[in-house]
């Protein structure tokens, strides 16, 4: 028996439509033919963007088969809709499916909404997908907490360390743009970054947490360095992201804005070789 649905949509990882079938026009506003080089994610609701970037990415790693999302529709405000993910002829290319629920049949959204932060691979892959999307809207933001370091560990109490971590990962993951942020080691934060915000508003909203817990400021070692997306030069890949990274978490003599990253060619391997040639040919004229 052949599936039914309102709509489908063949997405990329950015969430960019290369196709749409159904009735897009009811819901979405907008008839199929208009859909393609838009991107899905523009018409979910704001406040359920981070959560379903998740499920997304579960579903292309075949974790779960079948989600709900809110979208923004024309007549009906925010809708939720069921959604399932299928395989298109396309590499990394996918039929997004969608069904509109019926407003009774199922609870609201909300509890879903709160997705902490992300762990392990999910977080690269958030990044990549967004700033495949955004670039030139968002930053990559490194935040540190000496506090919170392992070497650290001894200044506060383990119940005190525990709650202001606790109280550090909420704050992070709500003000990362769509909750696209890890904890990469103790003490340590990565997280994408709205352009708007500054990084100062993050540390003010970390120190006020701290104070509350009678910790001053100025024991936490509160700092933050960012990364204009621009400085990756369109490798949105995860390599090159990863390259980012590694810079942005490891090379503080140097400003971020001068940071480049390793570059990935023929150049290096050709000097090393062009060095051995030259030893090699000094080396004979030597014996002779």
């Amino acid at each position: 028996m052949p599936e039914t649905w309102d709509m489908s949509l063949l997405i990329d990882a950015a969430t960019r439509i290369h196709d749409a079938r159904g009735m897009t026009g009811q819901h979405l506003g907008l008839e199929a033919r208009f859909m393609p080089d838009r991107t899905f994610i523009d018409f979910v609701d704001p406040a359920n963007r981070g959560a379903f970037r998740r499920r997304l990415i579960k579903m292309q790693e075949r974790k779960l088969d079948m989600v709900r999302v809110r979208l923004m529709t024309a007549n009906e405000g925010a809708q939720e809709f069921f959604a399932a993910l299928r395989d298109s002829k396309v590499e990394q290319q996918w039929w997004l499916m969608l069904e509109a629920a019926l407003r009774d049949e199922t609870p609201a959204l909300a509890a879903l909404e709160r997705t902490g932060l992300a762990e392990g691979d999910e977080f690269m892959m958030l990044v990549e997908g967004a700033a495949r999307q955004l670039d030139g809207a968002v930053d990559l933001m490194q935040v540190r907490a000496e506090l919170l370091t392992e070497k650290s560990a001894g200044a506060t109490s383990p119940e005190v360390r525990e709650r202001l971590e606790n109280e550090f990962n909420e704050i992070v993951a709500e003000t990362a743009y769509d909750n696209i942020a890890t904890r990469s080691q103790p003490g340590e934060y990565l997280m994408l970054k709205d352009r708007d915000t500054p990084a100062a508003a993050v540390l003010d909203k970390l120190g006020a947490a701290a104070e509350r817990m009678s910790i001053p400021s100025a024991e936490l070692g509160l700092g933050a360095r960012t990364l204009p997306m621009e400085t990756l030069a369109g490798e949105f890949s995860q390599a090159g992201i990863q390259d980012a990274l590694h810079n942005l978490r490891t090379d503080p003599s140097q400003p971020v804005q001068q940071w480049q990253t390793e570059p990935r060619s023929w150049i290096r391997p050709a000097i090393r070789s062009a060095a051995a040639a030259l030893s090699g040919l000094l080396s004979s004229r030597t014996n002779r």
